[in-house]
């Protein structure tokens, strides 16, 4: 649930952000949630390989047996929620799929503004 609602926060920060900047707020936030949701599949990987890879035996995961398969995804949810630091580690992957597309937002030119030539001024002090 905390992740939806941080991705629906951070989704509208995104397109406010490429509103302001003239590009299209729809699809920056499509790219928002796309990145949000890869980063934190990437991170679930790295969590899982790294730091759970001595508790749980992955190689069971590719086992055709779904009763095998059903206690390793068991084995690995407990292993999850046994430590927080996992979970925090996945969502701060996430946070940096958001992170990346702001940074190429901001990277992005601001929206230009039309330009008054001297001349057309003049006539305004009168």
């Amino acid at each position: 649930m905390f992740e939806i609602i941080l991705l629906t926060y951070l989704t509208f920060r995104n397109s406010m952000r490429a509103k302001l900047k003239g590009l299209n707020p729809i699809l920056w936030g499509f790219l928002t949630v796309v990145s949000f949701l890869s980063a934190l599949f990437i991170g679930c990987l790295v969590v899982v390989l790294a730091f759970c890879s001595d508790v749980v035996d992955i190689n069971s995961l590719s086992s055709q047996d779904p009763i095998v398969r059903a206690e390793v995804s068991k084995q690995l949810v407990d292993v999850l929620n046994a430590n927080p630091l996992h979970v925090l580690t996945i969502e701060l992957f996430a946070i940096g799929g958001y992170l990346l597309i702001r940074y190429i937002l901001d990277n992005k030119p601001d929206k230009k503004t039309p330009e008054i030539h001297w001349s057309d001024r003049l006539g305004e002090n009168r």
